[in-house]
């Protein structure tokens, strides 16, 4: 079963909600002397008014199992008792405010990781909160008249897997007046964008419609404010702190669009189709939730995607049987005409053997070391496998998906890298396996425990720490294809920082002022601003220190939008 992205967007947020009412965890009494104290004041940044019921959340990475938090009387005081010694990440956060972590400087920035000593003592934390914005504003027709159910999304640029993007940060829905709301915006740029949803508008089949399928029809393309049907040619909305932008009007555009026609093949034994979904999203793009259609698969395993505008397309096709799970996927162009014809074969996913091996001493974090396939694109809608390295060193990843995964291991250490990757005899430098039918094996894959360490401190022009700043390691750059090898941590309370985990190899160490997360995997970002990094060169089980100057960018992505 499919959940809506604004279901999934849901079911998260109420999940931390719940987490954040949770007390904090209760300790031995053989170490209830060590524990911690962290108390402080929320008020509102306006005017210094305390805020009452703000959720004050101290976050361990290393610790899953139990969430400290309280909420804020109506004083605005807040006190965490009883925390284990640790390092965590401290979170504000209050309905019609912008989230705020430990000495986070604006919207977007890190903040800084927060260690706590055993029995420390901390009562002087202040957080002023900023007031969320809002946009609001109408959708109509190309007749002026108000659509009533049109989504509506406001996107932010940022960088996934060192590609720019746009993340969504608000969704609504036109009501019966064509008028939307996004609120509890973090002061910045936005764009906006308006379509009709996939899920909630029907199309007729066209077979009842008595149109000539070669003609096309008319039908609403997603646009971007105010009218614009590429996002490189809209006009972005700036938001202040606690503004609200009215009469964002946006008006849909009608063009021609055209039937995708197909029929899924069922390579393996079923009980029907109720249960298989297709699903179209534009190629070449990364905008987040960017469906351009979906359909049903009949009884007779034919199905039909109404109103595609002409573009690149992947279709992708998606089968659930109990706790099995198929797709497949396919590459289209849509041109001037209706597609007819196209063919989408489901297999059982294929099996992939392997071993893990050890360069060094095995060094694990939790309960156990699992392989992972992360999908090199479109994640929300490719499926990779993981699988459970047992005692003896196997495992067998099941039902994976033809596609391209990036593979990963969780499990280990922060002191451990990925050194090789094997697919029987062929070597997988990037460390992606390319998964197709008639995959053999086994996969091999060797973790070293002899990590490279960089540790030091970063000031400013006037030699002062700099808390809640990124540090970033960044590879050679033959070196760049493999992910992996960029390191990053945000600096502590205190400006330090502590890079783990690090590959032989050479490398140049950066801190930039106000750079966003992953950014600095971007080429384009690295021409302009990638001249300043201390250059370090490390061999297994190094550790070295490195104190570093905060660098101002020059300029960036995000900021030229």
């Amino acid at each position: 079963m499919f959940l809506r992205p604004s279901c999934l967007v849901l079911a998260f947020l109420l999940g931390e909600m719940c987490c954040a009412q949770t007390p904090a965890v209760p300790q031995n009494k053989d170490h209830a002397d060590e524990t911690c104290i962290v108390s402080g004041m929320v008020i509102r940044a306006q005017d210094s008014a305390p805020l009452k019921n703000a959720t004050v959340y101290l976050a361990n990475d290393a610790d899953r199992e139990h969430r400290i938090a309280t909420k804020t009387s109506v004083d605005g005081h807040f006190a965490l008792k009883n925390v284990p010694p640790g390092q965590y990440k401290l979170r504000v956060s209050r309905n019609g405010y912008v989230e705020q972590e430990l000495n986070q400087k604006k919207p977007g920035d890190p903040g800084a990781t927060f260690t706590l000593r055993a029995s420390q003592r901390i009562s002087d934390l202040v957080f002023k909160l900023a007031r969320a914005a809002v946009i609001t504003g109408k959708v109509f027709d190309e007749d002026g008249e108000p659509m009533v159910g049109v989504s509506v999304r406001a996107m932010r640029r940022d960088f996934t897997k060192g590609r720019k993007g746009f993340r969504p940060a608000n969704e609504s829905t036109t009501d019966d007046l064509g008028e939307f709301r996004l609120f509890g915006l973090a002061p910045g740029r936005y764009y906006v964008s308006a379509e009709l949803s996939a899920w909630d508008h029907v199309v007729g089949d066209r077979e009842f419609s008595g149109s000539d399928k070669n003609t096309g029809e008319k039908g609403y393309t997603k646009v971007y404010y105010p009218s614009a049907l590429e996002v490189a040619k809209a006009s972005s909305i700036y938001v202040k702190e606690g503004e609200e932008v009215p009469s964002i009007d946006i008006f849909m555009k009608e063009v021609t669009v055209y039937s995708v026609r197909g029929k899924v093949q069922y390579l393996f034994p079923h009980k029907g189709t109720s249960n298989t979904r297709i699903m179209v999203t534009r190629r070449g793009q990364s905008l987040g939730w960017e469906i351009a259609g979906e359909s049903l698969v009949k009884a007779d395993g034919s199905f039909q995607i109404p109103e595609l505008a002409p573009g690149e397309y992947t279709v992708r096709a998606f089968f659930f049987e109990q706790d099995k799970y198929y797709s497949t996927q396919e590459d289209l162009d849509v041109m001037n005409t209706d597609v007819d014809g196209l063919m989408l074969s489901l297999a059982q996913g294929t099996q992939i053997p392997g071993h893990l091996f050890w360069d060094g001493k095995p060094s694990i974090e939790g309960d156990g070391v699992n392989v992972f396939l992360s999908p090199e694109e479109s994640e929300e809608y490719s499926r990779g496998g993981w699988a459970q390295v047992e005692e003896n060193n196997q495992f067998t990843m099941k039902e994976v998906s033809q596609g391209n995964f990036r593979i990963e291991v969780n499990g280990i250490s922060k002191d451990c890298y990925i050194k090789d990757v094997h697919l029987g005899e062929t070597p997988l430098p990037d460390h992606v396996l390319h998964v197709k039918s008639g995959l053999a094996g086994p996969l091999d894959v060797t973790v070293s425990s002899k990590g490279a360490r960089i540790q030091g401190m970063v000031t400013n022009s006037e030699s002062t720490p700099v808390a809640g700043v990124w540090v970033v390691a960044i590879p050679e750059e033959s070196k760049r294809s493999l992910r992996e090898l960029f390191k990053s941590v945000t600096t502590d309370q205190y400006g330090r920082y502590d890079l783990r985990g690090l590959a032989p190899g050479k490398y140049a160490v950066f801190s930039w002022d106000g750079v966003e997360r992953e950014e600095w995997e971007d080429p384009e970002f690295l021409k302009t601003n990638g001249t300043k990094g201390l250059p370090m060169e490390v061999i297994d089980s190094d550790t070295k220190s490195a104190d570093l100057q905060l660098i101002e960018l020059k300029s960036t992505a995000t900021a030229s939008e």
